[in-house]
This record gives C-alpha cells, sequence and structure tokens, in this order.
C-alpha cells in the first residue's frame, strides 16, 4: 500500500502516502502539512533522541502500512538501529477527530537511553499564530493568541499536574486563510507542545509541531524487549478558525470513545467546605444536613478537616487516615455516617491519597516508600509494598463508612522523578491502575477528582474518575469563565462543580426599599474563600453551577424559608435534567474570553447529537449590552423546536422551525423579568414541539 486517505474522499481526514521507503503525513484533519520543501531538521512524523544519536525525517524507515477499520496502523524503525515506532491512527468520520497512539520498542540487544520521545507534523511556510492557555491556581484555561514569527514557543505543566502552567492543548492557524488545527494531549506524567519556526532561506517559516511525553527532564532506560506507550493525541480542524466552534465535535468523540462506560450521571452533592472549612462542629452539620436533604441533595460529604493527630493541621497531617480524637468527631465518624444515611444521603469523605505530609506517621515508619517533593512527599508506587499500602487505606475508608463518594484532592507539585526519568509516566500510569482497581471493585461509590481545583483537569486524568472539580474559585463569574476554557478541552458534563451559598438577610435596602422590607442578600465567595465575600443573584449563582454535576456548599441550614424553597426548585430541574447534561455536547454561542472580563454575555447551548432536545444557558454579566438573538447550533433545519424559559411560573414557548433558530435565533434577556440586576441568569428548553 504506497497511500492510504481516511476516509476515502478527495478531502480525507488523514492521508499517508509512501514512496522510497519513506511514510509521509500529506495531510491532517484536511490540512495540508509541508512536504519536501520543508527544512530537513523539521520533517517527518516522529523525533527521537538518544544517547546514540538524534533521529528525525530520514532516519525513519517505512516497515509496514496497514488500513483497519476506522483507521490506520504505520510501523516505522531506525534506518539500521533497533528501535520501532508503530502509531495507531484512528479517524472519527462523525466528527472530525483524528487520534494517534504511538508505542516506541526497542527490538535490539542494548538499552537505549531516550531523552526525547515526540510525535511530529510540520505546516508550510506561512505566518501563523498559537492560541493556549494559562492555567493557575483559581485561574485555570484562560487562553489567548499569540503570533509565531520566529524562534519556539514550549508549553508544558508543572510536574505532576497537568493543567497547572498551561494546560495540554493548543491551536495554530494560519493569519491569512484562518485554517488551523486543535491538538490535545492526553498525558499520561508530564506532557509538553512545542511550536518551533523554521525560517528558509526565501520563505516565511515552516512550523514544526512536536508533542508528547515532556523531554524536558526525560532520560528513560528502555531496555531489550520494552515498549513505552506514548501519550494519546488528537487532532481537529478549527472550524473558522475559531477554538470554541470546535468543541461540540471534541465532546461528541470523547463522550463515544473515552467515557462511553462512565456513570451516567452524579448525585447531587452536599460539600462541608464552604460552611466553616475545616472546622467540623457536629451539632452544627445536624443542621446542615437536615437542611440539604430538604434541598434534594442526595450525598453529605466531609471535606479537610476529619483526620490526624491531636492538634495537628490538616496539612501536615495528610497521610494520617485516622480520625481526630480531639476534635471533629472525636472518634465518632461511623456514628455520624449512620445519620447521614439514616437521613436518606449517602455518605462521603475527603482524602488527599497522593500526598503525604511531613507528619504523617507512616513516612517516618518506611521512609524508603516515598519520594520527597517540598515538605510533602509521593509514594514510590513501583514498590509494591508501598502501592498496597495505599490502596488498603482508600480501599479501608471506602469499606468503614459505607461511602457513597470519595472527593481525591491533589494540592502539591511532585519532584522531578530523576529516580526513573520517565517524567512521571511510570508513576502516573500505576496511579491510574490503581484507581481502576478501586472503582472496578467499589461500583457503588462516586471518585471525584481534585487538584486544588482544576490543576489535573485533562480527558485522559478525567476518564480515571467519575467526575472532576472545575476550580477552587466557586465565584460564579469566575466559574463560568474558567468554564469557557474548559470546555475547549474536555465534555462539560462530566465536571463537577458547586453553588456556595450564605445568608445575610436583609441585611442591604434595595432601591426605593426599607431595609426592613427589602429582600434577603445572598452571599458568595468572592474566590476560593469567603474573604471577600461578595452579593450575587441567586438564580445567577445557582445556574453559573448547573452545566456540569450540580454540587451545593456554604451555610444551607442559615438560608431563610423562600432562598431554600428556590433552592429546591433548582435542585429539581437539575435531577430532570442531568443525565441529559451529562452525555451533551455543548456549543460556546458566546467568545470565550478570561476570568478578567467581569462583564458581557455567556451562552452555552446543551445538545443532544441527534438534535432533537437541548438547554440553552444564558448568563448576563455585570453591566452589559443589549442582550443579542441567541442562534442556535446542530438543529434539525426542518424539525419545529418549542422554546421556553425553565423555573419560571410561565409555561408559554414560542414555537420556531430549525432553521429559524439557527439563523435568525430567538430572543431571550434573563434580567428582563427581574429588572436592572446587574447580574442574571436563565436557562431555556428547546424540544422539538
Amino acid at each position: 500500500m504506497d497511500r492510504l486517505r481516511l476516509p476515502s474522499s478527495s478531502n480525507p481526514l488523514l492521508d499517508i502516502q509512501v514512496g522510497g521507503g519513506k511514510a509521509t503525513i500529506v495531510s491532517l484533519c484536511a490540512i495540508d502539512l509541508a512536504g519536501a520543501g520543508a527544512p530537513a531538521r523539521v520533517q517527518g512524523s516522529f523525533a527521537l533522541n538518544t544517547d546514540s544519536g538524534r533521529f528525525e525525517g530520514a532516519d525513519w524507515h517505512c516497515a509496514a502500512l496497514s488500513e483497519h477499520e476506522g483507521g490506520a496502523m504505520l510501523r516505522q524503525a531506525v534506518s539500521g538501529g533497533a528501535l520501532e515506532l508503530v502509531s495507531a491512527w484512528a479517524v472519527d468520520a462523525a466528527t472530525g477527530v483524528v487520534s494517534r497512539n504511538d508505542s516506541l520498542s526497542n527490538t535490539g540487544r542494548e538499552t537505549a537511553i531516550v531523552r526525547r520521545c515526540l510525535a511530529r507534523f510540520c505546516l508550510p511556510a506561512g505566518n501563523y499564530e498559537v492560541y493556549f492557555q494559562q492555567s493557575r491556581w483559581c485561574n485555570e484555561n484562560q487562553g489567548a493568541w499569540q503570533a509565531l514569527r520566529a524562534g519556539e514557543l514550549a508549553l508544558r505543566c508543572a510536574p505532576g499536574r497537568s493543567a497547572q502552567g498551561c494546560t495540554p492543548y493548543a491551536c495554530i492557524r494560519n493569519v491569512e486563510t484562518r485554517r488551523g488545527l486543535a491538538v490535545h494531549v492526553l498525558p499520561c506524567g508530564n506532557w509538553v507542545i512545542r511550536f518551533s519556526a523554521a525560517p528558509a532561506a526565501d520563505s516565511l517559516p515552516f512550523v514544526a509541531v512536536e508533542l508528547g511525553l515532556s523531554d524536558e527532564n526525560l532520560r528513560l532506560a528502555l531496555r531489550p524487549g520494552e515498549s513505552l506507550a506514548l501519550p494519546g493525541l488528537l487532532f481537529q480542524e478549527l472550524p473558522g478558525g475559531e477554538p470554541h466552534l470546535a468543541a461540540p465535535a471534541l465532546h461528541e468523540h470523547m463522550l463515544a470513545r473515552h467515557f462511553s462506560k462512565a456513570k451516567p450521571e452524579a448525585p447531587v452533592v452536599y460539600n462541608t467546605w464552604f460552611d466553616e472549612f475545616e472546622l467540623l462542629d457536629v451539632p452544627r452539620l445536624r443542621r446542615q444536613l437536615a437542611a440539604a436533604r430538604a434541598a434534594g441533595c442526595e450525598v453529605f460529604v466531609i471535606d479537610a478537616g476529619w483526620f490526624g493527630a491531636a492538634g495537628a493541621s490538616w496539612w501536615a497531617q495528610v497521610g494520617n487516615w485516622s480520625e481526630k480524637t480531639d476534635a471533629a468527631f472525636h472518634g465518632r465518624m461511623r456514628e455520624f455516617a449512620d445519620e447521614v444515611r439514616a437521613s436518606g444521603l449517602g455518605f462521603g469523605l475527603w482524602m488527599e491519597p497522593e500526598r503525604v505530609g511531613p507528619e504523617a506517621p507512616v513516612r517516618s515508619r518506611h521512609p524508603e516508600w516515598f519520594v520527597p517533593a517540598g515538605a510533602s512527599a509521593r509514594f514510590d508506587l513501583a514498590r509494591p509494598e508501598a502501592y498496597a499500602w495505599l490502596r488498603g487505606e482508600i480501599g479501608r475508608l471506602v469499606e468503614t463508612y459505607r461511602l457513597a463518594w470519595m472527593k481525591m484532592d491533589y494540592n502539591f507539585e511532585m519532584d522531578a522523578d530523576s529516580l526513573s526519568g520517565s517524567e512521571l509516566s511510570g508513576y502516573t500510569a500505576l496511579w491510574r491502575r490503581m484507581l481502576d482497581e478501586i472503582r472496578a471493585a467499589y461500583p457503588g461509590t462516586f471518585f471525584e477528582g481534585c487538584a486544588s481545583g482544576g490543576l489535573c483537569l485533562d480527558a485522559a486524568t478525567l476518564a480515571h474518575f467519575d467526575g472532576h472539580f472545575l476550580s477552587d474559585t466557586i465565584e460564579p463569574a469566575d466559574a463560568l469563565r474558567i468554564s469557557q476554557g474548559a470546555f475547549l478541552r474536555v465534555p462539560p458534563g462530566r465536571i463537577t462543580r458547586w453553588a456556595g451559598l450564605r445568608s445575610q438577610g436583609p441585611a442591604a435596602p434595595r432601591y426605593c426599599l426599607s431595609t426592613a422590607g427589602s429582600p434577603d442578600t445572598v452571599l458568595v465567595p468572592g474566590g476560593a474563600l469567603w474573604e471577600p465575600a461578595v452579593t450575587a443573584d441567586l438564580d445567577f449563582a445557582l445556574l453559573a453551577a448547573m452545566p456540569g454535576m450540580f454540587g451545593l456548599t456554604g451555610d444551607l441550614a442559615g438560608l431563610p424559608p423562600a432562598v431554600a424553597a428556590r433552592v429546591r426548585e433548582h435542585v429539581a430541574f437539575f435531577k430532570e435534567w442531568r443525565r441529559f447534561i451529562a452525555g451533551a455536547a455543548a456549543h460556546l454561542l458566546t467568545t470565550p474570553e478570561l476570568v478578567s472580563a467581569r462583564s458581557g454575555w455567556i451562552a452555552f447551548q446543551f445538545q443532544d447529537p441527534a438534535g432533537k432536545a437541548g438547554l440553552v444557558f444564558i448568563y448576563r454579566l455585570g453591566v452589559a449590552a443589549q442582550a443579542p438573538r441567541w442562534r442556535l447550533r446542530g438543529l434539525k433545519p426542518e424539525a419545529r423546536y418549542a422554546v421556553r424559559r425553565a423555573l419560571t411560573a410561565d409555561h408559554e414557548s414560542a414555537i420556531m422551525s430549525g432553521t429559524e433558530l439557527m439563523t435568525a435565533g430567538f430572543a431571550a434577556d434573563p434580567a428582563s423579568a427581574g429588572g436592572s440586576r446587574a447580574s442574571a441568569a436563565a436557562v431555556y428548553v428547546v424540544s422539538c414541539a
């Protein structure tokens, strides 16, 4: 076979040509790649550095190219060497997403020390710009475009934290044609995406894109007969050159290929953290439990503060998973768990399994099990006894407290992995194996990932949890802006999030009303803490947490009856639609902006792939211009749809055709029914009439 086009058409998503013993990727996602005219140093589909030399472009010989259903297998070998690369390509014709999974094998008799092993493609000469996301605590997924005229742009993560520093996702487009690609790394360990402008003597620069396992500290010994599975890669064309227009196709692809066996929905959770943080007072918790039950919550989760030695901080005592005896439940948490279950809710706990604090007794008893990372440490999971201990502690907590939910946090940067030289890929593979074992052993428990919020929120990590937390800031506008960036990379219905509420009563007068006659003031955290707290419209705060896996936190017991009743209405609505949300693709009807953008409009259209039903979430942030008409996407042009505002007493709906909704759109301003509130939100149900 000397040419393979998938699917077979004049405009294939993947085009591979073989000639002269070499394999060339001619086009990817219908985007033409650079051919022989590119500088030799950026040619070829793989870049490998070992202690024996550098292998790229002409150094690779095509051993075989074969087609299988929906994909291709390309086998290449280093000319005259003993290293073989197998690239498994898959083409999802329905969504336009192309995937690549590489495996590097040592077929020789000598150990090879691998220092770089990156997939590569090269774009023709031109002017290009790159979209990538800066990501830090409470400011995850903050994307912007940057011109790439010369030199190199390397995107990396912090050690062990796949979405801290940058996220494993980027886009590149030609400035003139606006045609481009989105690239996604599905990381296992540290990762890198590198864009290099390769100048030619008489033209604009070519751009080489290399991506995969980080090469910053890579020094991996690949022994004879061993193989190294490299991070999975996904590629998409950018419709109109815009990242947000590629999101729904990615969601459909991931839900079908990566999350097909995931839990179909999540219970509505109440978490204690934003009540009084790590201070756990049992009488107060009982009041919160009663309020959570009345609100319709289904799980009650105790966050950090329940474990460790007397008088010690929870931060230093992580790894000591025995109950506190001098505070919190005083060693009687099982009794409280029974109370929770007796009230009709499941019981949940917070745990941070990967980090071990400096005061955890297990560190002094078994120092050989740990790899230091600052004051904290991680387990050396390659040691069977360390693996077994951690696996046993997680299982013990699930069984002892009959957990319906476990929140698994991760609050540190790891070491540089000088021990294995694998950029934490070996550690990550073992940790994920443990997660898979635990989820298989306890299928009735919901395992939620968290990493100081969303600092490990990537599609590969998410596939090993039942859901993953969005961000430690739960301020509604923050959460919405952070969501916009997250939705470019992961399916939104698998992301957990909270509305954190506290009431100040009628503390401030509404215009033209007395203080006593004004409605209750609802406060939400202004970030990851209650200082500062900010006022919020109740519907806005609740709907900001709804497009995903919905939860509550804060002082539910202190909410006045009218506010508590409105919370119940939102919880009931979410329960009606949660399975739909978990399996829906999301169209971003407004362009993503940074967290600092505190005014304007945000809208998401959650749609089933068949185009029969949808939810449209509309948010007004601050003082915004007049609401646009909301043009929907992905509907059946000939179908008739009913559009009605949910969570209102008005059940009237407008009937419009799919063509009308996609071209003219529908008018909706969430503030119109409630006056001139600075921020407001509404959700609309769109269903086949």
